[in-house]
């Protein structure tokens, strides 16, 4: 990724501070640098993808004073007329996590569906998923986590009542390499240290409401996660674009 902004205090709770006044116009080549790097980021969902443009918008454009700080610049960047709570929903959205399969309903096909071995074909055909995979495939009630040895990611292995030998088969296979796997490696949220400096640790945890919450033992800056096959992201130089006070409170 390319250098970070620097968003100092911007954590912080609100109180009068001398801020750098910027009335209007700012710096528009530094935002189009910027916005490229998020529209061409592939981790940038629909939400993580307003919230850095937002960011971008408020360090580099938006008019700020000693009445105006950047979190007020975000928010009302985002939706003028009611900013606060989305705001926060965004944030939480960031948080560094790993979120294991089956967690957002929908996004595997396979999800609930038995991996016991198929005995006959489905008559379905060859292009059956049941037939192409040679799995059973029918609705599943347990499963077996097989946690993977490099990133502690999950892989689950649904079975039906009809395969419950193989479910216990397939939990002592993989019951020692669970044992030695890994934390799991992030791979949700951590974009907006990637791109910005500040306490993203306090940040999170007041999107979290969670004063407790630690980030992952990987760190909380996605671009430092390692992802399995591909080198590490290149450490650049941050810019840091120091703005004063914060306001957390207002953004509530």
């Amino acid at each position: 990724m390319g250098a970070a902004l620097h968003l100092a205090h911007a954590h912080q709770q609100p109180f009068k501070e001398r801020r750098p006044k910027r009335t209007g116009g700012g710096n528009g080549g530094e935002f189009a640098t910027i916005a490229h790097r998020i529209y061409q980021d592939a981790r940038a969902d629909d939400k993580a993808r307003p919230l850095l443009l937002a960011f971008a918008y408020a360090v580099t454009m938006a008019p700020l004073d000693e009445e105006t700080g950047v979190w007020e610049a975000v928010g009302k960047a985002l939706n003028p007329s009611s900013y606060k709570g989305y705001l926060r929903e965004l944030v939480r959205a960031d948080v560094p996590r790993y979120e294991a399969p089956g967690y957002r309903w929908g996004a595997d096909p396979l999800d609930r569906r038995c991996t016991g071995p198929r005995m006959r074909p489905h008559p379905g055909g060859d292009d059956d998923f049941r037939n192409r995979l040679n799995i059973c495939g029918a609705p599943a009630q347990d499963k077996v986590v097989e946690k993977m040895p490099g990133t502690g990611w999950h892989k689950n292995h649904w079975f039906c009542t009809r395969h419950r030998n193989d479910l216990a088969r397939v939990r002592e296979q993989v019951r020692e390499q669970n044992e030695a796997a890994p934390d799991p490696v992030p791979n949700r949220g951590g974009l907006l240290p990637c791109y910005f400096d500040s306490d993203w640790v306090r940040v999170y945890r007041w999107a979290l409401g969670n004063d407790q919450w630690e980030p992952p033992v990987y760190g909380y800056i996605a671009d430092d996660w390692p992802v399995p096959g591909q080198d590490p992201v290149p450490q650049k130089d941050r810019l840091r674009l120091v703005l004063g006070g914060g306001d957390l409170d207002g953004a509530e």
